[in-house]
C-alpha cells in the first residue's frame, strides 16, 4: 500500500497540492495524510476510492499503478507531459 501513498504524493506534487489541501478534496482529515504520508498506518480502500473519487482522471493509476489513456486514465506524469506538448486530452 506505500505504492498508493507514493502516487497520492506525486498527485500532489503535479496539482500543486498541500495536505490540507488534499484533505478537503478527499474529504479526509489532515492529521490522516499527514500520518500516512510519514509512513505511519496503512491507507484503507475506502480512503483510495476517495481519493480516486477526488482525482478522477488519476483513478486508475492510483489504485493499479497504471494508465488507460483511450480512457481517460492517466498519470500525473502524463498530464505534465502532455501540457507541456499541448496534446492534453479530455478525460
Amino acid at each position: 500500500m506505500e505504492d498508493v501513498i507514493k502516487r497520492v504524493k506525486e498527485i500532489c506534487e503535479v496539482e500543486g497540492l498541500n495536505r490540507e489541501e488534499l484533505a478537503a478534496r478527499t474529504g479526509m482529515t489532515y492529521s490522516r495524510w499527514h500520518n500516512l504520508m510519514n509512513g505511519r498506518g496503512t491507507i484503507k480502500s475506502e480512503e483510495i476510492k476517495a481519493t480516486g473519487l477526488a482525482f478522477k482522471e488519476y483513478a486508475y493509476w492510483l489504485a493499479y499503478g497504471e494508465e488507460m489513456p483511450e480512457a481517460g486514465q492517466i498519470s500525473p506524469m502524463t498530464k505534465t507531459t502532455q501540457s507541456e506538448l499541448g496534446t492534453q486530452r479530455k478525460a
